[in-house]
């Protein structure tokens, strides 16, 4: 059974939080851009996986998708993740992931933009 672009996505995103580095790295292109808008793209694989399993460890978040919509080659998840920072300070944030993809045998994430807005 072909898994549907919703269905790519909510798993990207599960892998994404659950620290499923192996299944990031099959699923983005050796030349995927990450735009994290107020920040610098980050440009390669590497430098996706280095950032997302790294320093800032997004694995160390509970999250939570609200909504994935898709269509063509590329889609958008709304969701929410929370962290505990320094002083074991509760922080939220809204998310919100833009994905460009090419679907040729394996789902492959070419680009994308993440709107990342904390909440109090």
């Amino acid at each position: 059974m072909e898994t549907s672009a919703n269905d790519f996505l909510k798993e990207f995103n599960d892998a994404f939080f659950k620290g499923k580095k192996q299944f990031i790295e099959q699923h983005v292109s050796d030349d995927v851009v990450w735009i994290m808008v107020g920040a610098m793209p980050l440009k390669g694989r590497q430098a996706l996986v280095d950032a997302a399993f790294g320093m800032q460890d997004y694995t160390q978040m509970a999250f939570k998708v609200d909504q994935i919509i898709a269509q063509g080659q590329q889609g958008v998840v709304k969701g929410i993740m929370t962290s505990t920072g320094g002083n074991d300070r509760k922080r939220t944030y809204c998310y919100c992931d833009f994905y460009e993809w090419q679907e040729s045998g394996e789902w492959q994430i070419t680009k994308m933009t993440s709107f990342v807005v904390e909440t109090k």
